[in-house]
């Protein structure tokens, strides 16, 4: 003997959460307030320069972490105090403007635990040595802490002469490059304040 199906009733969705979703779906997503940053958080600052490849992306953020590694191994014997971060790929580390936003520069060194900035480095390729990304990143941070500037080898006259021309006080210039055939990083000084 065969019992009767039952028909389970399956629950209506809230006509108001349809509306509320068809309205949700209509919108840019940068206009939900979810994406946007919390009230009495800070904004980032992100200005607005050209994008790198995947593989520039990759080759910056491996230069970004070795540069660090080497230049900026804090702490040491000498400043226990010190702390580095890098904000590559992932933002670690931030540091308040005058206007209230927050920079994210390549590498950040602080002094704990107050979390003095003490040290930035700006690390750039080739694409982004111009007078864009030096207005829009160079300029900003240097007001922020003494920045040193690293730049591949043959790019450092242009990133000295955007400098000059815009009286950025950079501390230092750095020139790297890759080794061919031993995949170690090589780095030079090319100015120092």
């Amino acid at each position: 003997m065969t019992q009767p199906k039952q028909k389970v009733e399956r629950p209506q969705p809230d006509p108001i959460a349809r509306v509320v979703s068809s309205l949700k779906a209509g919108l840019p997503q940068t206009l939900l307030l979810a994406q946007q940053a919390p009230p009495g958080r800070p904004r980032p600052y992100t200005p607005r320069v050209g994008a790198l490849s995947e593989a520039k992306a990759l080759l910056h953020q491996k230069t970004v972490q070795e540069i660090a590694k080497e230049r900026f191994a804090f702490p040491t014997g000498r400043y226990r105090d010190y702390k580095t971060y890098t904000n590559v790929p992932v933002r670690t580390m931030g540091v308040e403007m005058s206007n209230g936003s927050v920079a994210y520069p390549d590498i950040v060194v602080v002094q704990a635990p107050e979390n003095f900035t003490k040290l930035l480095a700006q690390v750039e390729m080739a694409e982004t040595v111009n007078e864009g990304v030096a207005r829009a990143e160079w300029l900003p941070y240097a007001q922020l802490a003494p920045l040193y500037l690293y730049v591949p080898v043959g790019q450092a006259g242009t990133a000295m002469s955007l400098c000059r021309k815009l009286d950025i006080p950079i501390v230092g210039l750095r020139t790297w490059r890759y080794v061919l055939g031993y995949d170690q990083l090589e780095i030079s000084d090319h100015y120092s304040a």
